[in-house]
């Protein structure tokens, strides 16, 4: 017998509680060496994986962040955020192509980054796509310290954050509203606008507010660029740490 893997869509994830299924079926000798050569495939893709994994500047809570493990009942706004970021994803050979990100806005634990780094991960597992994380207030303190130090060189790192196929941008808008902050946000943003990159954004800054924080210009940029996604309610981490501690309960339960 012949057991081969077959993956959900995050949907049937949801819905089923796991990650996928063994579908078995009868294997010639023919099969087998087609068999013989998916496992190679599958293992040089496994690596090509963990590499993106290890280059993605995620830490080791944030690689497990996916669709399954979202859990969009704790609040309505979470339930249709995951709805307009999974439509997001199947959709993605043209996002990628017309450089279409997401702007995932709401409050404190609402459960913003865990959507965009599922994004990432989605679609690092899926499609093999070079993706980059970047705390915003990190990146900043990084830019301050190679500006006192004229020796620290940051210039392939910044050209990694500019190029990368897949960046996200978490926490866009907590940093104070310096005029050297917006130029160095700008470069980023435009750069990734004239070349269509796609850039998930998470924030918890408005997008009325968006350009008194940033300047017009970036605000601009990111409106044309990215499809907003509203995360309002309860905080998240908070609701489903509770809901995991005492079993998921309601109607949204997956």
């Amino acid at each position: 017998m012949q057991a081969e893997w077959v993956e959900f869509p995050p949907a049937l994830q949801r819905k089923f509680g796991k990650m996928g299924e063994w579908d078995y079926h009868p294997c010639t000798p023919e099969c087998e060496k087609k068999n013989e050569q998916r496992e190679w495939e599958l293992m040089r893709r496994d690596a090509r994986v963990e590499n993106l994994q290890d280059k993605s500047g995620l830490s080791k809570r944030m690689r497990n962040y996916t669709f399954a493990n979202f859990k969009p009942f704790v609040s309505p706004g979470a339930t249709k955020a995951a709805e307009k970021v999974e439509e997001y994803l199947k959709n993605w050979k043209e996002n990628r192509e017309a450089g279409n990100g997401l702007y995932l806005g709401g409050g404190v634990g609402t459960g913003k980054t865990h959507l965009a780094v599922a994004v990432m991960n989605e679609l690092i597992q899926r499609e093999r796509v070079p993706s980059l994380f970047v705390t915003v207030p990190e990146l900043l303190d990084n830019l301050r310290g190679a500006y006192n130090d004229p020796g620290k060189n940051l210039d392939e790192w910044m050209e990694a954050v500019k190029n990368a196929d897949l960046l996200i941008l978490d926490d866009l808008g907590s940093e104070k509203a310096t005029l050297w902050v917006q130029e160095r946000l700008f470069v980023i943003i435009n750069h990734r606008y004239r070349e269509t990159l796609p850039t998930v954004i998470t924030s918890n800054t408005a997008p009325r507010d968006l350009g008194g924080q940033l300047g017009e210009r970036t605000a601009s940029r990111i409106f044309a660029m990215c499809t907003g996604v509203e995360l309002e309610g309860s905080d998240y981490r908070e609701t489903a740490a509770r809901d995991s501690a005492g079993g998921d309960r309601g109607p949204g339960k997956r």
